[in-house]
């Protein structure tokens, strides 16, 4: 999936509840995601048309479609909802 390959290695960051989210994407299919000042770690997998991310503490994972057009990347919920990021060359925040 190209799209997914433009975030591999890279992070996003955007608003998610009003709080600052930053998520990191390593090759080897782990996550590391600092909402505010708070950090997960947890992996990623494609599955189909779709990016899955399973963190710590959550009963399953959560999949989404993604579409990238620049430097934007917009994340689609099951329900069709998306929320979009801004694409960050590496992992700027050490995640």
């Amino acid at each position: 999936m190209a799209a997914w390959n433009r975030l591999v290695g890279n992070s996003i960051t955007g608003k998610e509840d009003g709080k600052t989210l930053t998520e990191y994407y390593a090759p080897d299919g782990m996550a590391k995601s600092m909402l505010d000042n708070e950090i997960s770690t947890g992996t990623w997998a494609l599955v189909g048309e779709a990016i899955c991310f399973k963190y710590a503490g959550e009963p399953k994972a959560e999949c989404y479609k993604l579409e990238v057009i620049g430097d934007t990347a917009t994340m689609y919920d099951e329900k069709g909802s998306g929320t979009r990021y801004q694409i960050l060359k590496g992992n700027p925040k050490g995640l």
